[in-house]
């Protein structure tokens, strides 16, 4: 699946303001050596990397649009490596102090193979800061998706569609790190209220991660159509602040 890096930095982008909150979370230390797991444009392994400032950040990501736009506005950053490489396929042992991810690892089936591999890249008494959306996220989300493609008639397209996602519940996510070797593990749910002033704020919001699956068997004219039908819906969540709808997010905390 191709990504459109240009796009995807210039939504609002309510992932990158829970990010900041996980790197705060993680208590980044000035010789810390760090992977962040599924970097994207680069953002906050920038910001990673200004905090490690007498260690190194490693980003990887498997998407080259998304390499090309980090790798321009990281030249001149000394302590920051990108590889263009799936988490699936990373082979790291025993280098890194801090493993980082935000809203990437949901992208990802294999989670155990992955969580399996994150330990592996740790120090002993490295540890683990990562956010993914949880289970059943955003209840908008799926009714929308759900009646775009019934109103559409584009069952037609999903017969065989399975999601490419993810998306853990609390204890399972527990289990998955215990089975990897953690422990004083912490992993917690919170729901954040989303507020965008407009549609066409919230469809370019979706439309940059979430809804890429639903849109890639379509022609372009159907994709406009899906889309139009799916942010349409989101009327039914206008407020005097504006579009308002909850959307959940798991945070794992864990050590080696």
């Amino acid at each position: 699946m191709r990504w459109d890096a240009e796009r995807y930095d210039s939504v609002k982008a309510p992932q990158v303001d829970a990010g900041r909150e996980l790197i705060t979370m993680s208590k980044v230390r000035e010789t810390d050596s760090i992977l962040d797991i599924g970097c994207g444009t680069g953002k906050l392994t920038l910001e990673l990397a200004g905090l490690a400032s007498n260690g190194f950040v490693v980003g990887i990501d498997p998407s080259n649009e998304m390499l090309e736009k980090a790798k321009t506005v990281s030249a001149r950053v000394k302590n920051m490596c990108l590889i263009q490489t799936h988490a699936q396929s990373m082979d790291f042992a025993g280098r890194f102090d801090l493993a980082f991810s935000n809203s990437a690892l949901q992208w990802i089936k294999e989670q155990q193979q992955v969580i399996d591999l994150v330990y592996k890249a740790l120090k002993q008494g490295g540890r683990i800061a990562f956010q993914l959306p949880s289970k059943d996220f955003c209840k908008e989300f799926f009714d929308y998706t759900g009646k775009a493609i019934a109103i559409l008639g584009f069952k037609r397209f999903f017969i065989n569609w399975e999601p490419p996602w993810h998306l853990p519940a609390k204890e399972g996510y527990m289990k998955i790190l215990r089975d990897a070797g953690f422990y004083n593990i912490n992993v917690f749910c919170r729901n954040d209220r989303i507020v965008f002033e407009s549609i066409n704020d919230v469809l370019d919001w979706w439309a940059s991660a979430g809804l890429r699956p639903f849109m890639e068997p379509l022609s372009e004219k159907e994709k406009e159509y899906f889309k139009y039908a799916f942010a349409m819906s989101f009327e039914n969540n206008r407020t005097e602040r504006g579009i308002e709808f909850d959307f959940t997010r798991l945070f794992a905390f864990a050590e080696k």
